[in-house]
């Protein structure tokens, strides 16, 4: 895996479904996208298979931060706000950027 998008969650299915269409549009092989659903009321669920989401008991951003990066496989990392929503080239400028810089 080359990156992996840890995306903490809490309450957000008023908006995380929206920034789920627009990295939908953009996903390609090589990226994983970790959800980590911190205690929300009504446990959040999605039907994009690109996607896992990790469910614990509410711990806060930092926490849940921590619990993707544990979790996840890619070589880099970055993470999205659930309430946060990211351009039509995001995936792409990233990835382009981990290919012709020298990033650690």
């Amino acid at each position: 895996m080359r990156l992996s998008i840890i995306i903490p969650a809490y309450n957000a299915d008023a908006y995380l479904p929206q920034l789920l269409d627009c990295l939908d549009k953009q996903m390609v092989p090589g990226v994983e996208v970790i959800i980590v659903d911190d205690g929300s009321k009504v446990p959040f669920k999605t039907d994009y298979k690109w996607a896992t989401v990790i469910r614990q008991g509410n711990a806060g951003p930092g926490i849940a931060r921590n619990t993707g990066l544990n979790k996840m496989t890619g070589e880099y990392f970055t993470f999205i706000d659930a309430d946060d929503m990211v351009s039509e080239k995001y995936l792409a400028t990233i990835l382009d950027k981990i290919e012709t810089e020298a990033f650690d």
